[in-house]
């Protein structure tokens, strides 16, 4: 429970779609139920500092589609490669996951704002390529970039 109020304040700090705290628990609540589908994993110094979501598309195939979901660093840990790690060192573990499952990791989907900075992120860590625009998605419209292995 104290995992998922840090993990809440966090997203507050990051995001802007949900306001309400309870709302905001529950959300990830739910998400914490759907493993393995849904598997987050987060960034520790003193606390949590960060944490990323990686959802499984499609079923569980031998050639796995996953969407990195949701990442979010504290605005005061921004810049220090925070992001940069909890992407490399979790795809990792989705990999490993994959395995033991005897699939293997197809493509990373996902989407941000057009004017994002974190696209320049994506294409570093994952080597993620604009596919499509969604217009009025969300806050506004939304890139989506697909990540081939």
């Amino acid at each position: 429970m104290k995992d998922v109020k840090r993990l809440a304040e966090i997203y507050l700090d990051c995001f802007h779609g949900m306001k309400d705290r309870k709302k905001v628990q529950l959300w990830f609540k739910c998400n914490l139920k759907a493993y393995p589908r849904m598997q987050y994993f987060v960034a520790e110094l003193d606390s949590i500092v960060g944490y990323i979501l990686w959802v499984e598309k499609g079923g569980f195939r031998k050639e796995a589609v996953w969407e990195l979901e949701q990442i979010g660093v504290l605005s005061s840990y921004r810049g220090k490669g925070i992001g940069t790690k909890l992407i490399i060192e979790s795809l990792k573990k989705i990999r490993k996951y994959l395995k033991r499952r005897k699939a293997r990791l197809k493509l990373v989907e996902v989407t941000t704002g057009t004017s994002n900075r974190a696209q320049k992120l994506y294409k570093k860590t994952l080597g993620a390529k604009p596919c499509c625009i969604i217009k009025d998605f969300f806050r506004g419209d939304e890139v989506v970039l697909i990540a081939r292995f």
